[in-house]
């Protein structure tokens, strides 16, 4: 069964980043934008209101800001704040928002953010049933986002400014560093054990001296990350 799209809402006072925020969730196939507002007074007269579950929020607005739409209104939403200012970051984290994206938006820090806020809200409305709920990233691949399965992920290995990430059943070449995407996937049990290479312990079988096998692959292992790995198996 397909999952029922995240509702989210734009408020953004500049045209230009209002548009490269609906270019971006576009592509985001688990999106559904439901309302575009130019300040948080448009925002909060809008009928569908009780619906937004996602809510992309700038911060220096016209009216009101975005801090004082967020301290004045209690709404149960997930928040990513996008702003051109850094100095915002710590009220942003003391007023509990998802994240923080700073202008000029990055495609892939919009991804990770995005996929973080999902999550959230999903593992919200499954809480009460008892379901597991099957978490998954969005690649860059070529021009396309692509949908992946964390638990599908074997290993990944860097290539330049590129990075291979094999899953059980293929293999999608990604523009990323392997410090990005480490990133992306710091919430889930992938650890590092080359300069090359990032595993999913879901899928570790053996280590025998450097060598490490996942899913009948066999890896090398540096000596510097042998401990990180050993420490996680444990």
């Amino acid at each position: 069964m397909t999952a029922e799209k995240v509702k989210c809402v734009i408020v953004e006072d500049e045209q230009h980043n209002m548009r490269l925020l609906e270019n971006y969730i576009s592509n985001i196939k688990s999106l559904e934008i439901i309302g575009t507002f130019l300040s948080p007074v448009e925002l909060l007269n809008f009928e569908r209101l009780t619906e937004v579950e996602l809510m992309y929020l700038d911060i220096q607005m016209p009216g009101m800001t975005g801090v004082e739409l967020l301290k004045s209104v209690p709404m149960d939403v997930e928040v990513i704040f996008t702003t051109a200012y850094s100095e915002y970051a710590l009220q942003g984290y003391e007023l509990n928002v998802t994240d923080y994206l700073l202008k000029p938006i990055e495609l892939a820090r919009f991804v990770q953010a995005t996929n973080k806020a999902v999550d959230n809200i999903r593992l919200k409305k499954m809480k009460s049933t008892g379901e597991t709920m099957c978490k998954h990233v969005l690649l860059k691949v070529d021009k396309k986002l692509v949908r992946v399965q964390v638990e599908d992920i074997v290993y990944i290995q860097s290539d330049w400014n590129y990075v291979h990430v094999y899953t059980k059943d293929t293999r999608h070449i990604v523009l990323s560093t392997m410090k990005q995407i480490q990133e992306l996937l710091r919430e889930y049990d992938f650890v590092r054990i080359h300069k090359s290479f990032l595993i999913n312990l879901d899928h570790f079988e053996s280590i025998e001296g450097n060598v490490v096998q996942v899913r009948g692959i066999r890896l090398q292992v540096s000596r510097s990350y042998k401990n990180d790995l050993v420490d996680a198996i444990q």
